[in-house]
């Protein structure tokens, strides 16, 4: 017993002395913070343990050495930012705005942060007028890059207008602009359908719309955008940057095949009644069957080659060819001889009878269930090569 008592007592020290140096951890976190220059980040370490602590010392005296010198560099960063030429010389102006409020918020947000740092400063009108000279200044780059007519400037307005538009939401005509520069962004695709008889027409043309449908899902942060050459023509898309060229070289749907297979089946230890010198009794039997298993299966499959080609000058720039395949099986039986050698398996085979089979147009879709997926990851690999 005092074996176990004295083990139970190491093992609190040691939870003790454990939870002592978590704490110490915590607490010397933001002084440590502090001494590498990690002045905002100190700020909210400090104030987070005041907060559960209000009497830390360490924390009271690393809270307000940090908050001043945090203001501090983040007016430093701002004053230097504005004297440069950098593209994104506002980003870091409404950044460091942010982290002052956000430093302001936590203050007041602790009783005792307020104690020692009674009027924590607060920058939003200087933030609200930065984000508005950072959405013209922004608007101001789209509008001259979009002007340059290529398509690499395209995306660079794009991606201006959107910043701006991130900054005041709807400044200007800046929704109309960024339609604008996407437009003139992105390669304008005119996907082929591919050519079929008209039996298969149908199946085809389900095909080629989920194709679409899912190619522009899947490239919707690319720049590309698939059409029809209906959709192309109706979107004033008179010379495309690209055709996508489908082609079936090879498929076929419903070839038949059929598998027969008899085979004795065998069960032992099956009761039978019999009369044995005037009455009867229980004997056992091995019973017997000829099962016979029908299979039919249509088999149907296909090539689809993809070419990728540039408009101007018919160059084809990509190329591959994919299969697909399907099986529908139908499966069937009978049997003659006992039906107590068979298994509830075999008998349900048996009382079951040759499945219709499926139309051909459905037998098509099925075989390019495969095709269709390799597909549309193949183009979304060729295009991010575009971005």
């Amino acid at each position: 017993m005092k074996t176990k008592n004295r083990y139970i007592c190491l093992r609190l020290k040691d939870l003790w002395l454990f939870a002592v140096i978590i704490a110490m951890t915590s607490c010397s976190s933001a002084s440590k913070l502090y001494n590498k220059g990690k002045y905002d980040q100190a700020v909210s370490k400090a104030v987070a343990k005041l907060r559960s602590s209000p009497n830390h010392a360490e924390s009271q005296r690393t809270l307000t050495q940090a908050y001043p010198m945090a203001i501090d560099m983040a007016l430093r960063d701002i004053n230097n930012a504005l004297q440069g030429n950098n593209v994104t010389k506002y980003d870091v102006v409404i950044n460091r705005y942010e982290q002052m409020n956000r430093l302001a918020r936590e203050i007041y947000a602790c009783p005792k942060a307020v104690e020692l740092v009674p009027a924590p400063r607060e920058f939003h009108a200087e933030l609200q007028q930065t984000k508005e000279i950072a959405a013209q200044h922004y608007y101001n780059l789209g509008v001259k890059a979009l002007n340059e007519r290529n398509v690499q400037q395209a995306r660079m307005a794009h991606q201006y207008f959107i910043q701006a538009n991130n900054y005041v939401n709807g400044y200007r005509d800046v929704i109309a602009k960024i339609d604008e520069a996407l437009f003139a962004a992105i390669l304008h695709v005119v996907v082929e359908s591919p050519p079929m008889p008209d039996r298969y027409q149908v199946s085809a043309d389900f095909f080629f719309s989920n194709l679409i449908t899912e190619m522009n899902k899947t490239n919707e942060r690319a720049y590309a955008r698939f059409y029809t050459p209906d959709e192309a023509q109706n979107a004033g898309i008179n010379m495309p940057d690209h055709y996508i060229l489908l082609d079936f070289i090879d498929f076929t749907v419903g070839n038949v095949r059929e598998s027969k297979n008899t085979q004795e089946v065998k069960r032992d230890s099956v009761p039978i009644t019999v009369e044995i010198g005037g009455r009867q009794t229980i004997a056992y039997t091995t019973a017997k069957a000829n099962l016979t298993t029908f299979r039919r299966e249509l088999i149907s499959a296909g090539k689809l080659r993809v070419r990728v080609m540039e408009a101007a000058n018919e160059r084809v720039i990509e190329q591959r060819t994919f299969d697909g395949s399907y099986t529908w099986v139908s499966v069937w039986g009978s049997f003659t001889g006992d039906d107590r050698a068979l298994s509830a398996a075999q008998k349900r085979l048996t009382n079951q009878e040759a499945a219709l089979p499926p139309p051909n147009q459905d037998l098509f879709i099925e075989f390019t269930k495969p095709i269709y997926s390799q597909v549309v990851t193949y183009i979304r690999n060729v295009y991010r090569k575009f971005q």
